[in-house]
């Protein structure tokens, strides 16, 4: 049976710069028992990937407390990065309440995505069948290891963003990667908008402070990715209705959406500036299959020659999964500084995955 392995490095490879990574994505075989483990393990197996991206989608929004004047203008490029912590590398098979029966090898500890582990456990399905005359058979009609992970805990997100200065002390904000493709494996593409507004011009004790402000920001981000994939039916397969079927049209896309409002706040001395911001960070995370799938059944039509062999049934989209990543609090501290209209930056920020954050710009007003 041919085996198409999803490479991650579609998603990691365009979002970090073309760094490719030798990692997987869901493994094909999770459809083979069914979609209802398939969504539970797929869910388990990616938490930590889309955690990622939802805390980096959250970061880099802003470098200073203080909106731009009218007409203002700032570009600038970013690179955050999230990290997941080493409890979000396993998952326990065992926990799941699955369909299928967890075969330890030696435990029911598997990897997730971002973790990687050379023992892993193993899932099989199967069903008792009545042979006739009270012979009882178990068919098994699946099986298989669950899949490594990448071994890659943290990964960087580069965007581009551009801030312009509207009237009472207002800056929007766009980030905009359009849809790019990788090769035969499928494409990726980004976009958002932010706003600021300064607190401090209403609030006169505060607007004496020449060198502090203090605003509220808010942004909207969405990162979407379809990667192609070829899941055929598996060896122990007995009948094959579909012998010639083109499997060509399968894709699993990811689409994370991230959410942050905070308030935030500056002291610039000179070219220096620090910043802090605390708030309020989400995402949401959409897992579909698309295309048609082979998912294992037995045949139990009492008058059919094949009764009691493997065979397969084809599944049109089977999984449409939307979940709430995280709901958290969100902390941020960092520094800016200001050489003419070259600004560098570099800050932290802590919401369920540690951040960081990197950048270069041109301001200018």
């Amino acid at each position: 049976m041919k085996q198409n392995i999803i490479r991650a490095s579609l998603v990691l490879s365009i979002l970090a710069g073309g760094h490719a990574l030798n990692s997987q994505v869901p493994s094909p075989e999770f459809i083979y028992g069914g979609v209802e483990d398939a969504e539970v393990l797929l869910q388990e197996y990616l938490k930590p990937y889309a955690n990622i991206l939802g805390s980096d989608l959250n970061a880099g929004w802003y470098n200073t407390a203080k909106p731009h004047e009218l007409g203002g203008l700032d570009i600038t490029a970013t690179v955050s990065w999230a990290k997941a912590p080493a409890s979000a590398l396993t998952y326990d098979l065992g926990a799941l309440m699955l369909n299928g029966t967890v075969e330890p090898n030696p435990g029911t500890i598997a990897p997730t995505v971002a973790g990687e582990q050379e023992l892993r456990p193993g899932l099989s399905y199967s069903q008792m069948v009545d042979m006739g005359d009270g012979n009882m058979q178990e068919v098994t009609y699946s099986s298989f290891t669950v899949p490594d992970g990448a071994g890659y805990d943290v990964f960087p997100l580069p965007m581009a963003q551009l801030t312009v200065g509207l009237p009472f002390g207002t800056d929007v904000s766009a980030r905009f990667i359009p849809m790019i493709g990788y090769k035969d494996y499928g494409e990726i593409g980004l976009w958002g908008v932010g706003g600021k507004h300064s607190i401090s011009q209403w609030l006169p004790f505060l607007k004496e402070m020449k060198f502090l402000d203090v605003s509220v920001q808010g942004g909207y981000t969405m990162v979407s990715s379809s990667v192609h994939v070829v899941v055929e039916p598996q060896d122990l397969v007995e009948v094959d209705n579909y012998p010639d079927y083109n499997w060509d049209d399968q894709f699993i896309t990811l689409k994370v959406e991230g959410w942050t409002l905070n308030l935030i706040a500056s002291q610039t001395l000179s070219v220096l500036t620090f910043y802090e911001g605390i708030g309020y960070a989400s995402s949401m995370v959409e897992l579909l299959m698309e295309g048609h799938y082979p998912v294992n059944t037995v045949i139990l039509d009492e008058n059919s020659d094949d009764f009691g062999k493997v065979s397969y049934e084809i599944l049109e989209n089977p999984i449409d999964l939307n979940y709430k990543n995280f709901n958290n609090l969100r902390v941020n501290v960092g520094a800016r500084l200001k050489l003419g209209v070259l600004t560098l930056h570099y800050d932290f920020t802590y919401t369920l995955y540690a951040t960081q954050s990197v950048g270069i710009g041109i301001s200018f007003r």
